[in-house]
């Protein structure tokens, strides 16, 4: 009788399992292509932009993503080709002209990465990376006011935000403005936020300021004791030739 009452148990129990609701929709093609390519699986992410481009040549938002991954695996020359198409469909697109500012200062290109960015900006003036990528192509152009400017607008934009002041730093070491670099970077050292660009910056600036002990220190974070040394010797090679330009 036991065994009875318990195998009906059993049975109402399975008889009341609620069976997961089926999936009433799915991941469309376009948003399968973002999750892969936001997760850094760049190429998978092209197949499906480029699959999806077949189905829509026109589609703006595939264009400009298209652009985006090319730029990001640095095939510059296939991000420009789609990035052309789609400011040939829609010249206003702000997003068009800040990716294909960014493109320009890849190539060093910065007088045409300003003007493309320079119209990104103007579209939409609190975009932050049009600000802080127009801070760095002034700093390559030593519009080094501009640049500050432009900077300090992204900082306040976006307070937390390491990579905009690493180029604000930058920005006062190519006026040799050394103290101020080391000023905005060492903190960042201090607090255990600097990445090794950030650090590269700051060893620069400290043996500009004659601080070598510290600069060694800085690089012996990320580098051998082998590749510290050709750091500071390739860092006192540019300190003669500051000098010898301020003779000159």
């Amino acid at each position: 009788m036991k065994i009875i009452n318990m195998l009906c148990l059993s049975l109402i129990l399975a008889g009341c399992q609620i069976q997961p609701p089926a999936l009433k929709t799915k991941l469309s093609d376009l948003r399968l292509a973002e999750i892969a390519h936001h997760s850094g699986d760049i190429r998978t992410a092209i197949g499906l932009y480029q699959s999806l481009l077949l189905k829509k040549p026109d589609d703006h938002s595939v264009l400009l993503n298209l652009s985006q991954a090319y730029r990001q695996i640095q095939q510059p020359e296939l991000a420009r080709h789609y990035i052309d198409q789609l400011l040939t469909l829609k010249p206003s697109n702000m997003h068009a002209w800040r990716e294909l500012g960014l493109i320009q200062l890849d190539q060093q290109d910065y007088t045409n990465a300003q003007q493309s960015l320079s119209k990104a900006q103007q579209l939409s003036p609190q975009d932050i990376t049009s600000l802080n990528a127009l801070g760095v192509a002034n700093s390559w152009l030593k519009n080094y006011q501009q640049a500050h400017r432009y900077l300090i607008q992204a900082m306040a934009l976006a307070p937390g935000n390491i990579k905009f002041k690493n180029n604000l730093a930058l920005n006062h070491i190519l006026q040799q403005q050394y103290q101020a670099a080391i000023k905005l970077l060492y903190p960042l050292y201090q607090q255990q936020q600097s990445s090794v660009k950030i650090r590269q910056n700051l060893a620069l600036a400290l043996v500009m300021s004659d601080n070598e002990t510290l600069a060694r220190k800085v690089l012996a974070q990320d580098l051998n004791q082998l590749q510290v040394q050709q750091n500071i010797d390739y860092y006192h090679q540019l300190k003669q030739q500051d000098r010898a330009n301020d003779v000159l």
